[in-house]
């Protein structure tokens, strides 16, 4: 899918989700453990404006697969914590996910966080890729390119983009929605010097082979 047609499809679930602000049944009352708590915003949103989470992201975080939404499956809680946090700052801006982030305290928050960190799912078969653009990739993602200023993304993302507490995996994360944060950093959307600078430095075919490379690496939290 391309990347206008990824724009289109996140912009199409806005009155989607609209209307779900509006019709979706109210939350039962928020259990306090943080397991349940977790499990029940994700199932059915919360009173405050959080629409479920799985409606876009699924219960177990695969997502639908188009890329138009990013895979959560097993994604370090700090740093999904921290995300959730640059939506209600404005730090991340995004007209899907920042009314949602406001609908969410700080306890919710943190058991959505916990919910996701611990899912996990079946393994991903990402489309075929030419192989040149994998070399590619893999090159960046290992090497960087000095040339160009642009570092290795594991300096940051871990061998084979694995990630850490504070920083996202990249490991079989769908290649469109990584490509399309690129843009999203070039446009200040997402707020990071360094990703902005990279992001500014990576032709447009490295920022595709990055995203189609780490498509294809497989995580270890897959079964």
């Amino acid at each position: 899918m391309k990347e206008k047609n990824i724009f289109r499809k996140a912009a199409l679930s806005l009155p989607i989700l609209a209307a779900a602000l509006a019709t979706y049944p109210a939350a039962e009352p928020l259990p306090a453990d943080a397991t349940q708590l977790g499990a029940q915003i994700v199932a059915q949103g919360t009173k405050n404006g959080a629409v479920a989470c799985a409606r876009c992201h699924g219960f177990d975080g695969a997502a639908d697969g188009s890329g138009a939404f990013p895979k959560l499956t097993g994604q370090s809680s700090d740093y999904f914590e921290t995300e959730l946090r640059n939506y209600i700052s404005g730090d991340r801006q995004n007209a899907l996910m920042q009314p949602i982030a406001k609908g969410l305290n700080d306890a919710e928050i943190k058991a959505v966080a916990q919910y996701y960190a611990a899912t996990r799912a079946n393994a991903f078969v990402p489309g075929a890729q030419p192989a040149n653009r994998i070399a590619r990739g893999q090159q960046l993602a290992k090497d960087g390119d000095p040339a160009n200023n642009v570092l290795a993304c594991e300096t940051c993302h871990g061998a084979n983009g694995q990630g850490n507490a504070a920083i996202p995996y990249l490991a079989g994360q769908y290649r469109q929605y990584t490509a399309l944060q690129f843009q999203m950093y070039r446009q200040g959307l997402r707020k990071s010097d360094l990703m902005a600078d990279l992001a500014r430095n990576l032709r447009e075919q490295d920022v595709e082979a990055v995203a189609a490379y780490y498509e294809q690496v497989p995580r270890s939290v897959t079964k």
